[in-house]
């Protein structure tokens, strides 16, 4: 079945340094459903076969669009399952089988509370990342609940694209195209301010972008990933890095991020878009949509420059804070002519 939906924009780049298509993967957060409820209605959609790996971490496999993952997104849970925890440190010896299940099950209540259900699809084509609207208005219709629906959910809609090309150049680029996008994007996707607040999808320090986007910086490759990891020792960006830096050097990066749970790919992370899986008007193109913007930038290497060396001037000021509305409006009129 061919999804290729038109709301849902194209990259510059179309295909990878293999000159294969490209790629995207997306991790969509949400409540209101249980796991093997959400399982059976995505599978309805999808087709495939359910696969329990335990109560808290379901795969839809052999689907015509890849693997579905559906967790509970609490990592202790998510990674092992309580019981090979406490298998780990002896107590699954000293409790009946039946006092660990209770336990499991205790603490998946009360994480259910504040902590989301993710599904997340394998790398789809570009041509076919429709699919990822088909589902989630599936979940929408079955009373799943986005980022609006409660104070304490911060939950996110997170794009993984593959990157185009991995090299010093197109990286950096990316990078300063999302820095000179930021507080645009932030005013068009709006995130929600308890996502705000947490620091899921911290900005970028400053000093980080002042020396990203000056024109005399040029790293090699070792340098632009130690100088990320000298500033973000974190994978809470709302651009996050490490994944794509591990695929180029894992050793690199978990030196620096040891005991993080890194999945190497080539792809950036991109935290920023709210989950609306509950609002009929929301379209997950949108988010796409964002990012595909931060692409044109990073393809566009006059504006980049000529963005990069106003905002230098912009951040440089002593009233920045109050030019902030007049960089946005800047942005936009590149947007708008792109």
């Amino acid at each position: 079945m061919n999804m290729k939906d038109a709301r849902f924009h194209q990259p510059p780049i179309l295909t990878n340094a293999n000159g294969e298509p490209r790629k995207v993967g997306f991790e969509l957060e949400y409540a209101g459903l249980t796991l093997v409820k959400s399982a059976a209605i995505v599978m309805k959609k999808v087709g495939g076969r359910i696969d329990v790996i335990n109560p808290y971490h379901i795969k839809i496999r052999d689907t015509e669009y890849g693997t579905f993952t559906l967790v509970l997104d609490f990592q202790f849970l998510v990674e092992s399952g309580l019981e090979k925890w406490l298998h780990t440190i002896g107590l699954d010896q000293a409790l009946e089988k039946e006092t660990v299940e209770a336990i499991e099950r205790f603490i998946a209540d009360l994480s259910e509370t504040v902590v989301p259900y993710e599904i997340s699809t394998s790398p789809l084509p570009l041509e076919r990342i429709g699919i990822i609207e088909s589902v989630k208005e599936e979940l929408r219709k079955h009373g799943a609940m986005g980022t609006k629906a409660d104070p304490l959910y911060a939950f996110g809609f997170h794009i993984n694209p593959e990157a185009a090309r991995i090299t010093v150049e197109n990286i950096l680029n990316t990078l300063r195209a999302f820095f000179l996008l930021y507080d645009y994007l932030v005013e068009r996707i709006k995130p929600d301010m308890t996502r705000r607040l947490t620091p899921y999808i911290d900005p970028f320090d400053r000093e980080y972008v002042e020396l990203v986007l000056d024109p005399s910086y040029d790293p090699t490759m070792i340098g632009l990933i130690d100088d990320y990891l000298e500033y973000n020792p974190t994978r809470n960006r709302a651009l996050d890095l490490l994944p794509l830096f591990a695929w180029i050097d894992v050793d690199r990066v978990m030196a620096q991020m040891e005991g993080e749970k890194i999945a190497a790919r080539p792809t950036y992370h991109y935290r920023l878009p709210n989950s609306r899986v509950d609002e009929a008007e929301w379209c997950t193109c949108e988010a796409w949509n964002s990012w595909v913007l931060v692409e044109r930038l990073a393809n566009d290497e006059e504006a980049l420059k000529k963005l990069a060396n106003e905002c230098l001037q912009y951040l440089d000021s002593p009233l920045a804070f109050f030019k902030k509305e007049a960089w946005i409006d800047r942005v936009r009129q590149w947007v708008e002519k792109s």
